[in-house]
């Protein structure tokens, strides 16, 4: 077996520790469309469907994800551990404390349709009934946090599409705490979505993290050339003369003399030519990038028959 180097198997990511720095819940009526796509293909947040009405301030303890999980188990007396174990209950239930007297606020607290207050700032005028209602809310939670270099975003989108307020804590009233209503809503399954909560990750931070790949060029020579020189040509620079019989460590010495491409940018392998193609995987500031394939001349190229030179994208870069 071969001897393991444990900070290599342990793989601690700094990178990976997320907070949510700021974050925000949204509410609407069940007749407003659910969240099926919060990220376009590039991981850019997109704009809620209308109707979704922002609930504010919460205080500092946050938005609480909790539940419940129960299992049943089978038990037999020839086993000291249970010989069958079935998922019984997993529901799942949010909780958080809200600051501001508005209108969407309000009316999830009092358990009142969202239309129901008006605007802010109104007359505002309701009556507790003998029997509550059962409303039925859609329910979106953004949280947001930064990448590794400080500025991209990364977003957390959790959505209830369909959620009813099952807990409602106490409304306290003093002169030295904002007036405040804690909240508790329960997912239940909705049957158009198939779940009752669903979430995505996505922002440019996220999408800095995946896997990238180096890309991976071929230069092939054919036509058995028995002298000269040839170009390669990257993203508008060209190199010096190659000669027709280079190993891949030449070929790397004249990519490594362009203006845009520096030592540790590229590393030549395979060769020599002209029997044999030499490949050129890109890295440094190119690194999992999706670089422009480079271009030959064969003009230079003496002998054989009508010697070229062929440029192919073997792996392509990127994520």
């Amino acid at each position: 077996m071969v001897a393991a180097n444990f900070d290599t198997i342990n793989e601690l990511k700094q990178s990976l520790v997320r907070k949510a720095l700021s974050y925000g819940i949204w509410v609407a009526d069940t007749t407003a469309a659910a969240v099926t796509a919060p990220f376009d293909a590039q991981g850019v947040l997109q704009a809620l469907p209308a109707g979704y009405k922002p609930l504010g301030y919460t205080t500092d303890d946050g938005v609480q994800f909790s539940g419940d999980f129960s299992v049943s188990e089978v038990t037999a007396g020839q086993s000291a551990k249970p010989i069958r174990s079935d998922v019984e209950t997993d529901t799942v239930t949010v909780q958080a404390t809200l600051l501001e007297t508005q209108a969407a606020a309000v009316a999830v607290f009092e358990n009142l349709p969202l239309s129901t207050l008006g605007d802010t700032g109104g007359l505002w005028d309701w009556k507790r009934p003998m029997s509550p209602a059962t409303i039925y809310r859609r329910l979106v939670f953004i949280a947001r946090d930064t990448g590794s270099n400080g500025t991209d975003p990364i977003y957390i989108v959790r959505h209830m599409p369909l959620a009813l307020r099952t807990g409602r804590g106490d409304e306290q009233w003093s002169r030295t705490e904002a007036i405040s209503r804690e909240v508790t809503f329960t997912g239940y399954h909705d049957e158009a979505q198939n779940t009752d909560m669903r979430t995505w990750f996505g922002g440019a931070g996220w999408m800095a993290l995946a896997p990238r790949t180096d890309e991976v060029q071929s230069v092939a020579i054919t036509g058995g050339p028995t002298g000269g020189t040839y170009t390669l040509t990257f993203d508008g620079q060209t190199t010096a003369g190659i000669a027709y019989n280079a190993t891949a460590a030449a070929v790397q010495f004249a990519l490594e003399g362009l203006s845009n491409i520096g030592v540790g940018d590229v590393v030549c392998a395979g060769g020599p030519h002209p029997g044999s193609p030499v490949t050129v995987t890109f890295g440094g500031q190119y690194d999992g990038t999706n670089v422009p394939q480079m271009t030959a001349s064969a003009a230079g190229l003496t002998g054989g028959t009508t010697p070229t030179v062929t440029v192919t994208t073997t792996t392509p870069g990127g994520p």
